[in-house]
Formats: structure tokens, C-alpha cells, sequence
């Protein structure tokens, strides 16, 4: 009998225990997508306090501020300046208990390296950012800009097409500014935290590369802009190089991450001169070679090839927040025209005020590795 009456309490804190498991996996579930919920709200708002801002009065920024040379008189092209840009531009610091679940189940190191996150688009294009990186998934037949489903879900643009809307509407009421060159990763890790996310196809490739297109129409720099009478993307860049930075002042430029999904949109847009996006790639091997994202600056000689041959390489002046003075200065002799950093203007990284600054204080400056060629 005392048996029995002991099994029974062992079931019955079994179960207690399960059940409270079971809740508070419900309650952080609850929690995460709450989060989501309140930053498109936020995003939505932000909107129409923008949409508002541009129907009034508006002065727009100075751009000489932030460059190192005269904007109004100079002959550079676009791969012969350096441009800060900022790592996963969307990110918001995020939640305590989202990095502790992070640590738990992949290291606290990574954790840690998440601890990080920036203002909203408009304030890092008026602190003179130019270039950005969004990650997106695509969830219930939209285009969402996030980290890690759920447990690191917090952006400031969690709708894509507001992202898109909020660039055009700075890009309209700010002419001449030097071109914006985004960054797109496309992510399908991770979905078994979010049921409501799927693949990329070729079919949400294309819608992809279509929304880009409606959005900025003549102010976007597209494959076909820049491939001419050429055969490749490659022979383009070779050959011709890129065009003047003055031709290209006002203008947005999208690139898509090399990855898996790059096959696919090649497939899915075969011919360049149907593109809105730019394919990159890793090296120079490939003939849609235009853009290469090469994200170790030490390696030095082989970053210069690549600049030398008119590439635009994207690498990063630092990584899990660590501030390395070498590694900064490799990527700035490197050459690389797009230096990326999770310590730009306005930066939320906690316990330092430093600032990524590429040359006293501006964040577009003559190409390092070229002026001394």
C-alpha cells in the first residue's frame, strides 16, 4: 500500500513538472512572438511618423559631412571609395532570456556575440551609413527581416516592404546621396522554431527581386545597368569597371548574399538584364561576378587582387564584438569598398562608446589600398 502512495506522488510531481515545462515553453513562445508583434507595430508607426516628417518641410542632410572628398568635384568610381557599413543592420539588442536560451543551446560565446543592435534605418542614413545588411526569411507569404526565428527575432523592420519604403523615402527627399548598396542574406535555418516559415523557391525569388524592382523603379542600379554590351557580369567589371561615383549619386543598389539560394535565383532570372539584384559571389570564378563577400581582412594580397580587378569586396573591420586595431587596419589596406562593422553610428553595444570611424571622423573616404597604388 505505502508502495502504491509512493508511486502515485512520483507520478504526480512528474507530471507537475511536465506540465509546468510545458507552460513555460508556452509562455516563451508567447513571449518571442509578442516581441514580433510590438516591432511591427513599432515599424508601422515609425512609418507614418516618416511619411509625415516628408510631407512637411524637410531639409535634407549634408552628405559632404561624411566624406572625405569633394563630392562635387572628383572622378572616382564607385569601387574607388570605402564605404562603413553596418553588420545585421536591423538588429535590435534583443532580450536577456532569448541569450540565455541561445547559450544553453548553442554557447554562451555565441550569446555574447549577440549582444549588440542600432537605430532604425533612417537614423543610421542621416549619421552617413550606406550600407546596410538585412537577413530575410519568408514567413506566411511575406518577406520578414530577422536573426534567429523566436529567440532572436527583435528588428526594427521586421516587414521587408517597409524596410524598402523607409530607404526610398530617405533616397527621394535626400538627392545626390552617395549610392546605397544593401546587402541581402537570405536564411532557411532554423524554421523548426516558426512553423509559419518556408523555403525560398524560384518562385519567391522572383517575387523578390520584382518587389525591389516596383519599389525604387529608376532610382535602383540594376545588372542590366552596368553589364552593357557584355556577355557576363565578370567581363563587365573587368573590362569597364564601374561607373562614376557622380552617376551613380541618388541611386540604391541590392546585392544577394552567396549562399545556397544563389543557383536558384540565377535559374529563376537567367538573363542579367532582367536582374534587380546583384549575385554575389565568393570569388572572381564566376561569370555573375561583380560583388564578393570575402569576410577575412587579413588576408591581404588576395583582397587587393580582387580590388585591383574592380571588384567590390565586402569584408569585416571587425567580429563578435571584438575591437581588433590590426584587424581594422587590414580592412582599410585591404581595399575592400565595403567594410562592415557592429560598431556603427549610434551603435548599441554596451560598455564602449567607440565608433568604427574608416579616417578621423567620416564613414566614406577614398579607397585606402588604391590612392597608394
Amino acid at each position: 500500500m505505502q508502495r502504491k502512495k509512493t508511486i502515485k506522488k512520483i507520478f504526480i510531481g512528474l507530471a507537475a513538472a511536465v506540465g509546468a515545462l510545458v507552460l513555460i515553453f508556452i509562455g516563451l513562445v508567447v513571449y518571442f512572438n509578442l516581441i514580433r508583434i510590438v516591432d511591427i507595430s513599432k515599424q508601422e508607426n515609425h512609418m507614418e511618423e516618416l511619411r509625415q516628417l516628408y510631407s512637411n518641410q524637410y531639409t535634407p542632410v549634408d552628405e559632404q559631412q561624411f566624406v572625405n572628398f569633394d563630392l562635387r568635384a572628383n572622378d572616382l568610381r564607385l569601387n574607388e571609395i570605402q564605404l562603413l557599413a553596418t553588420h545585421n543592420s536591423y538588429k535590435k539588442y534583443g532580450s536577456a532570456i532569448a541569450k540565455f536560451l541561445v547559450g544553453v543551446v548553442e554557447s554562451f560565446e555565441e550569446a555574447e556575440s549577440m549582444k549588440y543592435g542600432f537605430n532604425d534605418l533612417t537614423d543610421q542614413l542621416n549619421h552617413g551609413v550606406r550600407s546596410f545588411e538585412l537577413d530575410l526569411r519568408y514567413r506566411s507569404g511575406d518577406f520578414e527581416v530577422t536573426h534567429v526565428p523566436l529567440v532572436d527575432n527583435s528588428s526594427t523592420v521586421p516587414k521587408f516592404d517597409l524596410a524598402l519604403e523607409e530607404i526610398r523615402l530617405w533616397s527621394d527627399h535626400n538627392p545626390g546621396h552617395i549610392p546605397i548598396i544593401v546587402l541581402l542574406e537570405l536564411k532557411g535555418d532554423w524554421m523548426i522554431l516558426d512553423p509559419a516559415l518556408s523555403d525560398f523557391t524560384g518562385a519567391e525569388l522572383i517575387e523578390l527581386d520584382d518587389l525591389i524592382k516596383e519599389e525604387f523603379g529608376d532610382q535602383l542600379f540594376t545588372p542590366a545597368d552596368m553589364i552593357g554590351s557584355h556577355d557576363s557580369l565578370r567581363q563587365a567589371v573587368t573590362k569597364d569597371g564601374w561607373p562614376l561615383l557622380n552617376d551613380l549619386l541618388g541611386q540604391v543598389i541590392f546585392f544577394l548574399h552567396p549562399g545556397q539560394y544563389t543557383e536558384p535565383f540565377m535559374q529563376a532570372r537567367p538573363d542579367f538584364k532582367t536582374m534587380g539584384m546583384f549575385p554575389a559571389a565568393r570569388d572572381g570564378d564566376s561569370d555573375y561576378a561583380s560583388f564578393i563577400i570575402h569576410n577575412n581582412p587579413h588576408d591581404l594580397e588576395y583582397i587587393n587582387e580582387l580590388v585591383a580587378s574592380n571588384y567590390i569586396v565586402r569584408t569585416r573591420l571587425d567580429s563578435s564584438l571584438q575591437i581588433c586595431p590590426e584587424r581594422f587596419q587590414n580592412g582599410l589596406l585591404s581595399g575592400a569598398q565595403i567594410l562592415t562593422t557592429d560598431f556603427g553610428p549610434n551603435h548599441h553595444v554596451r560598455d564602449t562608446d567607440y565608433v568604427a570611424y574608416l579616417k578621423d571622423r567620416y564613414l566614406i573616404i577614398t579607397n585606402t589600398y588604391l590612392a597608394g597604388q
